[in-house]
């Protein structure tokens, strides 16, 4: 059964208003528009914001970025540039005309091509291969009005995205309608994938209509460690999201901004600093209505 939950512009503006701060006290905040810094108060209240957070976290140097938008004000687009067209996210962001991005699904790291489903503008450019279907389990779906996180398992060509402009399979499902989801151990083989600490890239969403971008760091010696799968959904639902779906992680997890470039510290260059970006053939971008 599909479980989707859905943003339109109609229900969006008939929700709750509340104020609720969702940072980490730690948490350094900037606002998406100017690049201002925000105390948590005034950044709960921000339509975007950006942040990055170095703390100690389960029981080791964690360090991690985000993004949080209202859907009313943004929509977000999926990227799809493989082989040549392949880039770093921060030039794809910069291209498309975003504010904010970040690295996308699976692909094949030689020919730069997905492994995934990916429909872009309508068209499909990308499939999910048989070895795929372990990590894969949702996607990302999306049209110019709205934008939902499927938990449904696609198939290679996966024909639910009939309906949707743009769709970017991913997994695994982190949190599914606000509930944690549990992967004990994985698929034997793809256990470290699981089990072992990597930097990590997520999409959410919470209950007061904000959507999350967020990265976590790793590959670091005393400054990020990475999270586990289990690890990232015990972030992802402290900060409040109540659905979360895995994309890409490794060298390809990166979080850009316009007022900020990069936000985080790709891990591909061995260097703790924001200069080692992956080349990548896809990625999620966030521009203004």
């Amino acid at each position: 059964m599909r479980k989707i939950l859905l943003f339109t512009l109609p229900l969006l503006m008939g929700a709750c208003t509340a104020v609720v701060n969702p940072f980490p006290p730690e948490a350094h905040l900037y606002s998406l528009t100017t690049g201002q810094e925000l105390t948590g108060p005034k950044a709960a209240r921000e339509a975007a914001v950006y942040g990055t957070v170095e703390t100690e976290l389960y029981d080791s140097p964690q360090a991690y970025s985000f993004v949080r938008f209202k859907a009313e004000d943004y929509r977000l687009d999926v990227i799809s540039a493989p082989g040549q067209q392949a880039d770093s996210t921060s030039a794809l962001c910069l291209k498309h005309g975003a504010v904010a991005g970040i690295n996308g699904s699976y692909f094949d790291m030689g020919k730069l091509t997905p492994v995934t489903y990916i429909k872009d503008d309508g068209f499909e450019v990308g499939y999910t291969t048989p070895g795929e279907f372990f990590r894969t389990n949702g996607s990302v779906l999306l049209n110019l009005d709205g934008f939902a996180i499927d938990a449904t398992q696609p198939d290679t060509t996966w024909t639910g995205g009939d309906s949707w402009r743009e769709v970017m399979a991913s997994g695994p499902i982190l949190i599914d309608e606000g509930e944690e989801v549990i992967y004990e151990e994985g698929i034997p083989h793809w256990r470290g994938f699981y089990n072992y600490r990597h930097p990590r890239s997520l999409i959410g969403t919470d209950d007061q209509g904000y959507v999350w971008l967020l990265v976590v760091d790793g590959r670091s010696e005393g400054n990020a460690d990475g999270m586990t799968i289990a690890e990232l959904t015990r972030l992802a639902r402290e900060l409040g999201l109540t659905d979360a779906l895995n994309l890409d992680g490794g060298g390809s997890s990166t979080l850009w901004t316009l007022p900020a470039g990069v936000i985080n510290h790709p891990s591909d260059n061995g260097v703790f600093d924001a200069l080692g970006q992956r080349i990548i053939p896809n990625a999620i971008v966030v521009k203004p209505l």
